[in-house]
């Protein structure tokens, strides 16, 4: 993630120069060199074909939606159990695009091979640096920084959701147009915003605050997404609980409104609650 000697509130107030560091998965052979321009498009590497384990409760009740062969989407439902004595349901959603490619004799476990990657530069810069584990931007932009997130890196056209505080709201404001778009609530959000977002196919979320506990339901090594695999990048800029965003990034987020911005979580498929790296939003200038 980037870091910047520059103080915060500049990064909010006006662009400055900053270096975002993209890693690269395991194998990844790099496409750029250092003083290459890169726009957000730009593919900067690609990955070899990458294999996921997707755990499922063992001796539960539950049922398999997807066989081997079949193609599935990140965010998808691969499997469903029985909660509270047959009133709920669990889903079990995959953390890739790919197809299964193979389930266990004791069908606690499905493999999942995601198709070969390419990396993105997914912002306007100039390449710094490059080594087999990453390579660095440098870009001019402005930056707010997440007290917590989770997710890889992505980019979408932001829009400012306002409010997303109950139920009725979330049904209300969330549907389609959301679709491959950051995603911003001005304060606290509920849990449950995630998989809607997840299912409408969003990007991220940046948000002022979200509750821990049903939070922790959600991403647990025990929930249905684990360090919020299957869900959209998460960015939280206040804290848990009810917080709301500072005066400075409401503004930024509202300049930005429709453009292309980049969000990250710290750390790719790991939850991180104390930095560094932080989560992040990055909103390049000019664009």
């Amino acid at each position: 993630m980037s870091r910047d000697a520059a103080p915060a509130a500049r990064h909010l107030r006006e662009p400055v120069e900053l270096e975002i560091r993209r890693a690269l998965p395991d194998g990844a052979v790099p496409l750029v060199a250092v003083r290459d321009h890169v726009r957000s498009d730009t593919v900067m590497a690609r990955g070899h074909r990458q294999r996921r384990v997707l755990r499922l409760p063992a001796g539960e009740n539950f049922e398999l939606l997807k066989r081997p062969g079949d193609p599935v989407k990140r965010g998808e439902t691969v499997a469903v159990a029985e909660e509270l004595f047959g009133l709920g349901l669990r889903e079990y959603v995959s953390p890739c695009d790919g197809v299964v490619e193979s389930v266990n004799t004791r069908k606690t476990a499905l493999v999942l091979a995601a198709p070969d990657s390419e990396i993105r530069a997914l912002l306007p810069g100039v390449v710094s640096s490059v080594s087999p584990e990453e390579v660095r931007l440098r870009v001019t932009a402005r930056r707010i920084e997440g007290r917590f997130g989770f997710g890889e890196p992505v980019a979408g056209r932001l829009w400012n959701a306002g409010e997303l505080i109950t139920e009725a709201e979330v049904r209300r404001r969330l549907g389609p147009h959301v679709q491959g778009r950051v995603v911003a609530a001005e304060s606290l959000v509920l849990p449950s915003v995630l998989p809607a977002l997840a299912a409408f196919g969003a990007a991220a979320l940046v948000c002022g605050g979200i509750d821990l506990a049903p939070l922790w339901e959600l991403v647990s090594p025990d929930g249905p997404h684990p360090a919020g695999r299957g869900l959209p990048t998460l960015v939280v800029t206040g804290g848990f609980g009810l917080h709301r965003m500072d005066e400075a990034a409401r503004e930024a987020l509202a300049d930005a409104e429709g453009r292309t911005v980049y969000a990250a979580g710290p750390q790719t498929g790991r939850l991180t609650f104390a930095g560094p790296p932080y989560a992040e939003v990055v909103i390049p200038a000019g664009i």
